[in-house]
């Protein structure tokens, strides 16, 4: 068990009797503070801004199954969004609730009392960002139009634990992994990163309450409907690289794009779309990792038929390219 205790102003701080020994792999965050903990290395890095907002950015290469209790050393009030791009890990909050997150699911979350523990499975390396902001700069911008969704997350209390899951779609995968683009460098870095920043909460919170809204309005399928959307999914699951259109899809199921979107939403929390591309995405990460197939080979066993579309998706979809991946695995 390790200890991680977030200092404010000067990002992460460490407490462990581990001596720095090992590789740390691939890990592309050089701004970063390097760590290492027993059987996690990498790097962290937390820049706060003057609008009241807060990035925090890192990538783990995690050797072994690993527990750490993290301190929060954000004062009480703020609503976060937290997103994994590339790797998985659980924790658990300071009340015994658990969670997950993944590249497929995204959290917003207010988590005011310390004692937050995250357990990561070893063998994988993780890129991951979060962004805060403090109750008081999010009332600012939106003044009297608060959504009423996110009414659970601003309470006067100090003990507020509210984790909610939210499925990621493409825009917000695509800003989170600008964010580690080789490109954030330069005299502007810390303007680009702020609003990336920015942008990215924008984007959770829009997706966050289209989803409260959608679950409220969205009228439960029919037996047929149902049938049907399973069906497609399993369709789309079974055979990745086949032409995946949504508006094939819907021809095929015999409704219109709109309804087969909403229930998909309804039962996998993305659009046709975005649940067309996070397949195509897990599998290629799959079959990159395994080393046994080269880029263009992996392009075309995921729906690409061209290479620099994939590589393109690629990135946009987990922060690196194929070949990074495929480089990696074969390392």
């Amino acid at each position: 068990m390790g200890r991680m205790d977030e200092q404010a102003g000067d990002g992460f701080g460490f407490v462990s009797g581990h001596e720095p020994d090992a590789d740390i792999g691939e890990l592309r965050l050089a701004d970063g503070d390097l760590f290492e903990l027993p059987g996690v290395s990498g790097r962290l890095e937390r820049i706060d801004f003057s609008n009241g907002i807060c990035l925090h950015r890192a990538e783990l290469n995690v050797r072994d199954d690993s527990r750490f209790d993290v301190q929060n050393a954000l004062p009480p009030g703020w609503l976060a969004g937290s997103v994994n791009i590339l790797g998985r890990h659980d924790f658990e909050c300071p009340d015994g609730q658990k969670q997950s997150m993944s590249p497929e699911t995204g959290l917003m979350m207010r988590v005011d009392p310390p004692g937050t523990r995250y357990f990561l499975p070893g063998g994988q390396l993780i890129r991951h960002a979060g962004v805060t902001i403090d109750l008081d700069a999010l009332r600012a911008r939106f003044g009297d139009g608060m959504p009423d969704a996110l009414t659970p997350f601003l309470s006067d209390s100090h003990d507020v634990i509210d984790v909610r899951p939210l499925a990621l779609n493409n825009k917000i995968r695509s800003i989170v992994s600008a964010m580690f683009s080789a490109q954030m460098t330069g005299l502007g870095r810390k303007f680009k990163l702020e609003g990336l920043s920015t942008l990215f909460l924008a984007e959770m919170i829009d997706a966050y309450c289209l989803l409260c809204e959608g679950s409220e309005k969205t009228p439960e399928p029919s037996v047929l409907e149902q049938t049907v959307t399973e069906e497609a999914i399993s369709k789309i699951t079974n055979d990745l690289a086949a032409p995946l259109s949504v508006a094939q899809l819907a021809i095929a199921a015999g409704m219109t794009e709109s309804r087969l979107n909403s229930l998909f939403k309804l039962e996998t929390g993305k659009t046709c779309a975005d649940f067309v591309r996070s397949k195509r995405m897990e599998r290629a990460k799959e079959l990159l990792a395994t080393g046994d197939s080269n880029v263009k080979q992996v392009a075309a066993a995921v729906g690409f038929n061209h290479v620099s579309n994939f590589s393109r998706s690629y990135r946009d979809w987990y922060g690196e390219s194929p070949a990074q991946a495929l480089n990696r695995s074969s390392g």
